[in-house]
C-alpha cells in the first residue's frame, strides 16, 4: 500500500479541464496512474481554503468527483474503510482542506465538513486568516504584517476543537510561531503533510530540525514533498535525482527516526523532478530506497503505516 498525504488534483483537473478516469500527459495524478504508482489511497487537498467560497466550491467538486463511479474512488472516514476500499478494489480519498480561512469562529461549519468527511486539515495555506498565520510572512516586510503573530486565541481553540472532532492538524505552511503554538496546545499526533527538511535544502517551507524533532514527540509523521524548490536549493527540474529526494528521508530517519517520514507528493500542486514527473513514479522512488538499505518494515512504515497510525490516533 502507498498512501500520499498530500495532492491537488481537485485543484488541477479544473485548471487543466481533464477527466480524473482519463489518462493524460497533463498534470500528475488521474486513475489510471494513481493504479500504476501503486497508490491505494492520497489525502485530495482542497485548495485554497482561505475563504468560504473557496471551500464551499471545493467541497462540491470533491463531491461530483467521489461520486462519478468510473472514478473508481471510495471516501475515507475511518481506518476500517482502508480495508473496504482494498475489497472493492477502489482507491481511497481522504478530504483535506488546505488552509481554514472560510471557517466560522464558532465552528458550525467545521462541524457540519466533519459529518461531510472532512479528515485533516491545514490551519493556513501561507497566509494569514483568523486562526493562524502562514509561513509566507516570516518572509515578507511592510506595514500590516506582524511577523510575530502566531495562532490566535480563536486558532487555539481550532486546535482544540479538531483534536475533539477527530480531524488531523497539519503544520505545513505555518510560520514559526503558529507551529510552536499548535505543538503546545494540541494532544493529540500532528503531520506536516508535504515539507521537507531545512538542513538539506534552505527553503523557507522546510523543517527546521527542533520542528522536526517536536513532530516525532507527538507521534506524527512528516510526508516528503516532491516539489524540485523544496528538495534542492540549485538544481533545477532535470537535474535531480532519486539521491537528492533520499536525502531528506535519510536525514529524518537519522534525527527521530523512521516513524516519522512518509510521502506527501505535492503533485499537481508543485513542479516536480522529472525523474518523478507524475504519481505513476512511486515504485521508481521505493525500489530506489529498498536498493539503498531500507527494509520491507521500513519501507511499509514510510509507503503507509505511519499515516495510518496518526490517522488511528486522531480518529478514534
Amino acid at each position: 500500500m502507498i498512501i500520499d498525504g498530500h495532492t491537488d488534483v481537485l485543484w488541477a483537473l479544473t485548471r487543466q479541464e481533464r477527466s480524473f478516469s482519463e489518462e493524460t500527459d497533463r498534470g500528475h495524478v488521474d486513475l489510471p496512474r494513481l493504479r500504476k504508482g501503486g497508490v491505494d489511497a492520497a489525502f485530495f487537498a482542497i485548495f485554497p481554503g482561505c475563504s468560504d467560497f473557496d471551500i464551499y466550491r471545493g467541497v462540491d467538486q470533491w463531491f461530483k468527483l467521489i461520486e462519478e463511479p468510473k472514478n473508481q474512488l471510495m471516501q475515507i472516514k475511518n481506518i476500517s474503510d482502508f480495508k473496504k476500499c482494498l475489497e472493492k478494489d477502489k482507491i481511497g480519498a481522504i478530504l483535506h482542506f488546505e488552509g481554514c480561512g472560510g471557517l466560522d469562529s464558532n465552528f458550525i461549519n467545521l462541524r457540519n465538513y466533519y459529518r461531510l468527511g472532512l479528515r485533516s486539515m491545514g490551519l493556513s495555506w501561507s497566509n494569514v486568516n483568523r486562526f493562524a498565520t502562514g509561513v509566507t510572512y516570516n518572509h515578507l516586510t511592510g506595514e500590516g504584517y506582524n511577523l510575530d503573530r502566531g495562532l490566535t486565541t480563536e486558532g487555539k481553540e481550532l486546535v482544540h476543537e479538531m483534536n475533539k472532532l477527530g480531524i488531523i492538524i497539519d503544520v505545513s505552511h505555518l510560520n514559526d510561531n503558529s507551529f510552536w503554538d499548535v505543538i503546545e496546545e494540541t494532544n493529540k499526533p500532528i503531520i506536516a503533510s508535504h515539507s521537507n527538511v531545512y538542513a538539506v535544502c534552505e527553503h523557507f517551507r522546510n523543517l527546521k530540525d527542533d520542528q522536526i524533532k517536536a513532530i516525532a514527540e507527538k507521534n506524527g509523521t512528516i510526508g516528503l514533498n516532491f516539489c524540485v524548490a523544496f528538495l534542492h536549493s540549485t538544481k533545477k527540474t532535470e537535474e535531480i535525482q532519486l539521491e537528492d529526494m533520499r536525502k531528506h528521508i535519510d536525514y529524518i530517519v537519522d534525527l527521530v527516526g523512521v516513524n516519522h517520514i512518509s510521502f506527501g507528493s505535492d503533485y499537481d500542486g508543485a513542479t516536480v523532478p522529472d525523474v518523478v514527473k507524475d504519481v505513476s513514479y512511486f515504485p521508481i522512488l521505493v525500489e530506489h530506497l529498498e536498493l539503498n538499505g531500507y527494509s520491507k518494515e521500513d519501507l511499509d512504515k514510510i509507503t503507509h503505516k505511519n499515516f495510518l497510525r496518526v490517522m488511528k490516533e486522531v480518529w478514534e
